[in-house]
């Protein structure tokens, strides 16, 4: 009976250590844990910063040289990131600036099917498509992904400020419409104008990629870009989300009628920058 009764007390013993060693690393290992949450968060609990944002300015050789000093007022070297999408190599002659973004040459377009304009004009698939191959370079870290024109001037913090508004997970197609009317009564004001900078999210951007070749195909009678994508978007069922600070300006519009609209918004980025001369050193304090 005593080694019965000290076998029963040595198991005790030995339950109540097991036990307490247990409980011992269980709770450790949520203090570490949580001391681990509150050191490092996780990437995609920061805040949008413009780290997270991967310009694609669409650009040509043949434009770029008088062109680029629009690009060099907002783009900043080790800040920004993104790239010129070129329809060739750049000649051997031309030097490539320092304060301009690097640059991808495009995929070849010449398979596809193009009834919206004249031959020359084919240049918009390949505007297009600069969504598309932006996304398939795979970079890190990237939450959106905003287009645009060689000749369009962004407003990076205003930028960031307004994407921060929207949650980069879900499905986003964020722009504006023309300062023209016509030509926002052409397109139903669902299209966002290329020239003025579109803002996509990553989920959207990864389904177009998959998808945007299909809808250039499907909808070779369009002319421009912007419609393209936007036809695909609207496939995807994804809606316009309207920011009024994306100005587009058609270029037959006054400079009067175009002081008015800016008077009344922000900006976030203008496009057909070139046909605004005589407002530029306005446009440029403002922030």
């Amino acid at each position: 009976m005593a080694k019965k009764k000290l076998f029963v007390i040595y198991l005790l013993i030995t339950c109540v250590a097991i036990s307490t060693i247990i409980i011992y690393i269980s709770l450790s290992d949520n203090h570490t844990t949580t001391f681990l949450k509150q050191e490092a968060p996780r990437p995609e609990d920061e805040p949008t910063n413009i780290s997270h944002i991967l310009f694609g300015i669409s650009a040509s050789v043949k434009t770029f040289p008088t062109r680029h000093h629009y690009i060099d007022l907002w783009w900043q070297s080790n800040v920004t990131r993104g790239f010129l999408w070129l329809e060739h190599e750049p000649y051997q002659n031309d030097t490539w600036p320092e304060t301009s973004p690097p640059y991808k040459v495009s995929g070849n377009t010449s398979s596809f099917r193009y009834t919206g304009g004249p031959p020359k004009s084919r240049h918009q698939i390949r505007m297009a498509r600069v969504v598309k191959e932006s996304f398939e370079l795979g970079l890190e870290n990237v939450r959106w992904f905003v287009m645009g024109d060689d000749d369009t001037v962004f407003f990076p913090e205003n930028l960031v400020s307004v994407l921060s508004k929207y949650d980069h997970n879900e499905m986003y197609y964020i722009g504006g419409n023309s300062e023209c009317v016509i030509q926002n009564l052409r397109h139903s004001y669902k299209l966002a104008f290329g020239g003025a900078g579109v803002a996509i999210s990553y989920p959207l951007a990864m389904v177009l990629a998959k998808e945007l070749d299909g809808c250039i195909e499907r909808y070779a009678h369009l002319y421009g870009s912007s419609e393209r994508i936007q036809s695909c978007v609207s496939e995807i069922g994804v809606p316009l989300t309207q920011e009024l600070g994306f100005h587009q300006v058609f270029k037959k519009l006054s400079t009067h009628n175009y002081k008015e609209a800016r008077d009344r918004q922000p900006y976030w980025q203008t496009g057909d920058f070139k046909f605004l001369a005589g407002w530029s050193s306005v446009i440029l304090k403002e922030s």
